[in-house]
């Protein structure tokens, strides 16, 4: 599903939305990350090759939370920046100096909704 489907009106009310990453609709935030690659302006390989490395780190995150990682909730916290902070290094040489502060903006919209959904006090 393409960002492009999402009107304007809310296209507008999804723009670092925290409140999206605080629940568990993937969809919605499927369409709003589509929506970023577009801000982004990411095309053709660009776009694909970013969406690759996105989809990859994410996965990572997910994979936080699996039993058998055995981590506690306080280790889940402190390891979410860091994949974050791997994901920003993977992507900062594709991505020009607008497009890699979108992503970090977005990034950042997307960890305090997961940390908002936890529970979790947001550090830096």
């Amino acid at each position: 599903m393409q960002a492009q489907e999402l009107t304007d009106e809310q296209k507008e009310r999804l723009e670092y939305k925290v409140d999206v990453f605080s629940t568990d609709d993937k969809e919605l935030q499927a369409l709003w990350y589509e929506d970023r690659m577009d801000k982004m302006k990411l095309t053709g390989e660009l776009r694909e090759n970013y969406k690759k490395i996105v989809v990859y780190h994410a996965y990572k995150m997910e994979r936080l939370g699996n039993p058998k990682a055995q981590l506690s909730d306080e280790q889940i916290r402190h390891e979410f920046p860091k994949q974050i902070r791997k994901l920003h290094k993977d992507v900062e040489d594709l991505l020009n100096p607008k497009q890699f502060e979108i992503h970090k903006n977005s990034w950042n919209a997307i960890l305090k909704g997961i940390y908002q959904r936890k529970n979790w006090k947001l550090t830096n």
